[in-house]
């Protein structure tokens, strides 16, 4: 491919362009996507806030599905297919990656963070990709906007499983964003009995309710340890998701977790708040297991597709904004004023 295509680039803190560039050239090592959905995530926005990439200028994006269209050698049977991207390119031989814990490879790098992402028309993926099991075909009756949303959506899965969530938990969620929210479908799904929302910002308090959220405390108005105590017969919840970047969310989880509970340090905090100060007595008496997580595996990428595909979780009430990529600096405004859930660009 040598002609130009639309990209929504970083050069740096709070200076993202919308320009033409020369569209990826296809090489051994490659297969070229075009892009049909991705969506903004709040990494994009604290890349935009920072400026803090590996590479400047870098063409944003992370979530994304789409259609290959151009691939060589062994990756020709992918063109023509519908697909869905694990951004994470991972090595698969390190220790990491053959104990099934990808995640953790030092050789790890990312589509959209350290080379050039979706915010695209084209998008350039690594054979690696591939043959670690990071590029998944898209069933038929699932749409590329759905399947936009399955990265992040397998992170929270991810963090799911670490956590051991079971039926008949209550779990509280601290942060009712899309990422909170999309901690609340997975918890519905595995059968806990109560869960709680802690949010602060009253839009998405109503947004919340109108998905079907039953329980949601606003810790601005009331004292969240006692809410929670009353409405888990004063004995806490069996686990936290911190699903939003704040040292005072995580030491409200402490405050509401009971005797033997499991925390999830789900959200990563902003740079310069990273020492949080917490009494780790408490950990220490009530026997607490704090963890955090962070990206997803290829297995658990698949299960999320999975999850999806069979309807057992449904995506589209997390899609508020639609967007072309042409109107992508307007779509970017409105996600940084937290309008909304997931906002998605179609090139």
């Amino acid at each position: 491919m040598d002609s130009a295509m639309l990209a929504l680039r970083l050069y740096g803190k709070g200076d993202l362009r919308l320009e033409d560039i020369s569209e990826p050239l296809l090489k051994d090592s490659s297969a070229i996507l075009k892009v049909k959905a991705t969506t903004i995530c709040a990494t994009d926005i604290k890349a935009y806030l920072t400026g803090s990439r590996t590479k400047i200028p870098i063409t944003l994006g992370h979530e994304f599905a789409g259609d290959i269209v151009e691939a060589k050698g062994a990756l020709r049977d992918y063109v023509g297919k519908k697909v869905v991207v694990n951004p994470n390119i991972f090595d698969g031989k390190c220790e990491y990656c053959l104990s099934g814990e990808h995640v953790l490879c030092p050789n790890r790098y990312a589509i959209g963070i350290d080379v050039d992402g979706s915010f695209a028309e084209y998008v350039e993926i690594p054979a690696q990709a591939f043959h670690v099991g990071g590029v998944l075909e898209i069933p038929k009756d699932l749409s590329y906007e759905e399947a936009s949303i399955i990265e992040p959506l397998a992170a929270c899965l991810r963090g799911q499983l670490k956590l051991n969530i079971s039926p008949g938990d209550f779990v509280a969620i601290i942060g009712a964003g899309p990422i909170g929210l999309m901690h609340y479908m997975l918890a519905k799904t595995s059968g806990a009995s109560r869960i709680i929302l802690s949010e602060v910002d009253d839009r998405r308090i109503e947004t919340a309710k109108s998905l079907g959220v039953k329980y949601v405390v606003n810790p601005l108005k009331e004292d969240i340890e006692k809410a929670i105590l009353e409405l888990t017969n004063g004995h806490g919840v069996d686990a936290v998701i911190v699903a939003v970047g704040s040292p005072h969310a995580q030491r409200d989880a402490l405050r509401i977790i009971r005797k033997g509970g499991r925390i999830n340090f789900f959200a990563g905090l902003p740079a310069g708040s990273e020492e949080v100060l917490i009494n780790t007595n408490i950990i220490h008496y009530k026997q607490i297991t704090v963890l955090g997580t962070s990206m997803q595996t290829p297995i658990e990428f698949r299960k999320t597709l999975e999850l999806v595909a069979s309807g057992l979780i449904d995506v589209k009430p997390l899609i508020t904004h639609r967007y072309s990529l042409r109107d992508g600096l307007e779509a970017f405004s409105k996600s940084l004023k937290a309008e909304g859930l997931k906002i998605v660009l179609a090139p």
